[in-house]
């Protein structure tokens, strides 16, 4: 079903453009389509408040609903970092960090192929630098997913490690990495 309205061009122009520019760090050529998805988000939000009867009672799980239906409308194939969701909902890092964790656990289900989607994408980008694998991680949530797999399915493996000297690149072992690549059905880098 199509559904379309009319925001006040002049207001939006005005008061609104550069604050949502800024915080979603876009361009003005992707403001129209950026705003389309959020939309679809509030709405889905409310649709499932008229069915449901009513709103989530906490204010951490309301976060949470939004943080979803953020991810299924606006963010794609990919969970936003922690940065991403404190420039968003204005919160510190931690925060952030809190929010995304529970939202995932929440409803792992129903975020299982965007997770899978973001742990392949991380581990597509390791590059081998003699006895590891260099990736940069830009969300704890996503290692920690990682470092989870590596725990459940090998608990002698090492786990991800932040490299020194870095702030957010860390070291794969080359085990740890052949084993996420087969359990994300990944080809390994030799």
């Amino acid at each position: 079903m199509q559904i379309s309205f009319t925001i006040d061009a002049a207001a939006f122009e005005l008061e609104q453009k550069e604050p949502v520019k800024k915080t979603l760090r876009i361009g003005d050529a992707e403001i129209t389509h950026a705003l389309q998805r959020i939309a679809k988000a509030s709405l889905t939000e409310y649709l499932k408040m008229l069915v449901e009867g009513g709103m989530p009672s906490r204010a951490d799980e309301a976060k949470q609903d939004r943080l979803l239906y953020l991810i299924q409308s606006y963010f794609g194939q990919t969970l936003p970092t922690e940065s991403q969701i404190s420039t968003i909902f204005q919160l510190t890092q931690s925060q952030s960090k809190t929010l995304l964790k529970n939202t995932v656990s929440r409803f792992r289900n129903q975020l299982d192929d965007i997770l899978q989607h973001s742990m392949r994408a991380v581990i597509e980008t390791a590059e081998r630098a003699q006895t590891v694998f260099l990736v940069v991680i830009s969300s704890d949530v996503i290692r920690d997913e990682l470092n989870m797999l590596i725990t459940q399915n090998e608990p002698t493996f090492k786990p991800i490690t932040k490299r020194k000297g870095s702030a957010g690149q860390f070291e794969i072992s080359e085990d740890s990495h052949a084993l996420l690549c087969t359990t994300l059905g990944l080809n390994a880098v030799q």
